[in-house]
């Protein structure tokens, strides 16, 4: 018996990890993108790194929770290749700030610049990289065939800008002035400090979609939801209307 157990654990050593880590060389950059689970944290931060209800400065921050761990390579004093780890902390940016707001809680994707190993008590998990930009993750094909790629293809024009082709999508009686004029399309979200980030379209009911998104205009950030009803003409989806459901 204690032959085979012998056996069986030399085996066991031969065969690859099922769990072992993709590990990321941070000398070259790496990684520029990772997917997972974001959530919101407070850090404990100076004096002791330890415990904000002990006197710990409070440093709020973001985590981003893998499906598999990973580690790191490519700095001798900082990344121990032989360390697994499942959990990086996420540094917004000016221009990914909002929408990391709005996604909390959620699975997403995330493009990373400036990765670096934990080197001080600010970092606080073994990866530490900015945001450069952030999307839900989601089946791309769940809106295919129906009147939410009208309403994707508005908030898009939007966060582009261009009101004149934001118009284009909604009932032409509505656009000749007013707020869905082509005009005061441009001019309101051409200005913006953050552009408007689509976050997601949902079904409510027949031709009725729930629209979430972001943007951040002078000091106000939005993090909105609108309600959408669309209508067909000529076989074609418009927008009829547009209900804001926290007053953006």
């Amino acid at each position: 018996m204690k032959a085979l157990a012998v056996g069986l654990a030399l085996v066991w050593l031969a065969v690859p990890n099922a769990y072992s880590a993709t590990c990321f060389d941070v000398s070259r950059g790496e990684p520029t993108h990772l997917e997972g689970q974001l959530s919101f944290r407070i850090f404990a931060g100076p004096p002791n790194f330890e415990d904000v209800q002990q006197g710990d400065t409070p440093e709020p921050g973001y985590v981003l929770t893998l499906a598999e761990p990973i580690c790191l390579s490519g700095d001798a004093d900082f990344a121990d290749p032989a360390y697994m780890f499942d959990e990086v902390q996420l540094v917004p940016t000016e221009a990914t700030a909002t929408t990391m707001r709005a996604l909390r809680d959620r699975m997403v994707s995330a493009d990373l610049t400036n990765p670096m190993p934990a080197m001080t008590g600010h970092h606080h998990r073994p990866l530490v990289a900015w945001v450069a930009a952030i999307a839900p993750m989601s089946d791309p094909t769940k809106n295919y065939g129906s009147a939410a790629t009208t309403v994707e293809a508005f908030y898009t024009a939007l966060g582009a800008g261009d009101g004149a082709m934001a118009a284009s999508f909604v009932i032409p009686e509505k656009t000749g002035k007013g707020p869905f004029s082509a005009a005061e399309l441009s001019r309101f979200y051409g200005a913006l400090r953050e552009p408007l980030t689509l976050i997601e379209v949902t079904l409510v009911s027949e031709n009725e979609f729930l629209a979430s998104y972001t943007f951040a205009s002078g000091k106000s950030v939005c993090n909105g939801k609108a309600l959408v009803r669309t209508e067909i003409r000529d076989g074609r989806n418009f927008i009829r209307t547009i209900k804001a459901l926290n007053g953006c």
